[in-house]
């Protein structure tokens, strides 16, 4: 047995404690950030609402560019080689750095083009709070890849409790004002600020990965090899957020605010429970990542993984339809009633979401992100395609429709992918 390959039983339950981890800091994560919602929305009312989902899908976006591929490819090279720590998170950290370049020449060009007035604002302000998120979140990456997540469960539940609170003082400061919006975001913006100053200290002090001398760590070359690893994991992971988010910007170019305040609330509990399969698999990827030299071993992981998260996605999948009326009363209130027909749609993508959750981390594991990136490419035409012949004639449940047929591409592009073997795999 191999410093890579620990005991299998031993990995089991350093898993299973991650999840536990994993899942408290979610509840907390997902409990703050639904109570934004609820309280934000009935304030906003459909149209601003709209209006602010917009801008964050923007800067959402905007950040995953700025990725780089980074926060998988530090969870998967820390996994492997725990003796190269300090060069790989003091890459990271450097790389990430690099990526805010793109990112605010985007969010600049985007603000510049909204033109003067509250979108131009919301998308300074949300910008704002996706960088200081995307430093925050590579200090997670860091304790993930080292499987101490329960030092990432304290930061994010440090974070969520900082944004929302600052985020509640934004909206309810300036709702006398009208600027409500406004200040929802300037108070995301400034607690996601503090938040990535401690995950910074949080590394630091818990941690050895960036202790010692860092001098010769992160030059030239190191970032290179490290942008040319990570590339195809971005491209995958940013054509698959592309034809998960497109979707709001077609259906507001065609359907308007209103339309997408609807169905942007009945994605919201899309979005929640997809929250359950990324806990399994944040403690999954690891060993899975050393698993990919070990055939026995990485089947056993895939297929529990697999097991797992295809029963989790059937039982949400059943109450999410069943009821889907008094979801949406209950979370968003009456003048939500038209989210009801796409959150019905929308329970018939929840267990595909939930195994493809997992198809795509098997893949990035075995070193095969290349095939993502083809995989992603193909399912982004198949997702434009569908929304733009649907949205038109059936509106917000159009879209929706269009989210069950990529999913189902998805799990079978996946399904494809895994069995090519390893002399296609270019």
């Amino acid at each position: 047995m191999t410093a890579l390959q620990p005991p299998l039983a031993g990995e089991q339950r350093t898993a299973a404690a991650n999840v536990v981890y994993r899942a408290i800091s979610v509840a907390v994560e997902k409990g703050c950030r639904l109570a934004l919602i609820v309280i934000a929305a009935p304030i906003l009312g459909p149209t601003a609402f709209g209006a602010y989902q917009f801008a964050l899908t923007l800067t959402a976006l905007f950040a995953m560019v700025a990725d780089l591929g980074v926060s998988t490819w530090t969870i998967r090279g820390l996994a492997r080689d725990r003796g190269r720590s300090r060069e790989i998170a003091a890459v990271g950290f450097r790389v990430r750095g690099i990526g805010v370049l793109p990112f605010l020449l985007a969010a600049a060009i985007a603000a510049y083009l909204s033109g003067p007035g509250e979108p131009q604002l919301l998308i300074v302000l949300l910008g704002v709070a996706a960088v200081a998120n995307m430093f925050a979140d590579y200090a997670g990456a860091i304790f993930r890849g080292l499987e101490r997540l329960r030092d990432e469960a304290v930061l994010n539940i440090a974070r969520a409790v900082l944004v929302t609170a600052a985020a509640l003082v934004g909206l309810v400061g300036l709702r006398a004002s009208g600027g409500s919006a406004i200040g929802l975001a300037a108070g995301m913006a400034a607690g996601s600020l503090v938040s990535a100053a401690y995950g910074r200290w949080l590394v630091y002090s818990r941690t050895d990965a960036l202790a010692g001398d860092r001098s010769q760590l992160g030059g030239a070359a190191a970032i290179r090899q490290a942008l040319v690893e990570s590339a195809p994991i971005w491209v995958a992971t940013l054509l698959g957020l592309l034809y998960f988010k497109i979707d709001v910007l077609i259906l507001r170019a065609i359907a308007g605010d209103a339309e997408l305040g609807a169905y942007s609330a009945a994605y919201k509990v899309l979005e929640a429970a997809a929250i359950l399969p990324t806990i399994v698999m944040a403690a999954g990827l690891p060993p899975l990542a050393r698993a990919y030299r070990d055939p026995a071993r990485r089947r056993h992981w895939e297929r529990l993984l697999a097991a797992v998260l295809l029963a989790m996605g059937g039982l949400v999948a059943a109450v999410a339809y069943g009821a889907r009326r008094p979801i949406v009363a209950l979370l968003f209130g009456p003048d939500f009633v038209a989210a009801v027909p796409s959150l019905g749609i929308l329970a018939a993508a929840i267990p595909l979401s939930f195994l493809n959750a997992g198809l795509l981390q098997f893949l990035i594991a075995r070193g095969l992100e290349r095939r993502s990136v083809v995989l992603t490419g193909v399912v982004l035409m198949i997702n434009v395609g569908v929304n733009l012949v649907a949205i038109p004639r059936l509106g917000g449940p159009g879209a929706a429709w269009a989210t069950v047929v990529t999913e189902a591409a998805v799990a079978l592009g996946c399904l494809l992918a895994l069995r090519l073997p390893a002399a296609r795999a270019a």
